[in-house]
């Protein structure tokens, strides 16, 4: 079982952020054109080599931390599938 002082510490360092947080607006425009036209899997490693990776050192200026460039993407996979779900329903 995991320590629950490190899960805590984890926790209180943990922070919400939006996609405005680390991508411009061209970036964001680029992720949601990727997203109409995504293939049934690959959108997030498509996201991570055409606007993550490229964009890293910026991004992580703006999150003040370093990030890995595959989980940002997942991340924005997750918000564009969400945002899909609000307007089907």
């Amino acid at each position: 079982m995991k320590n629950p002082k490190v899960i805590s510490e984890a926790a209180v360092k943990s922070r919400s952020i939006t996609l405005a947080d680390f991508l411009t607006e061209e970036e964001l425009d680029r992720a949601a054109k990727l997203y109409e036209h995504r293939e049934a899997t690959g959108y997030a490693k498509a996201v991570c080599e055409q606007i993550i990776r490229p964009n890293i050192e910026r991004i992580n200026k703006a999150l003040n931390q370093e990030n890995d460039p595959m989980y940002l993407a997942y991340a924005v996979e997750y918000v564009m599938n969400e945002a899909r779900k609000g307007r089907t329903q």
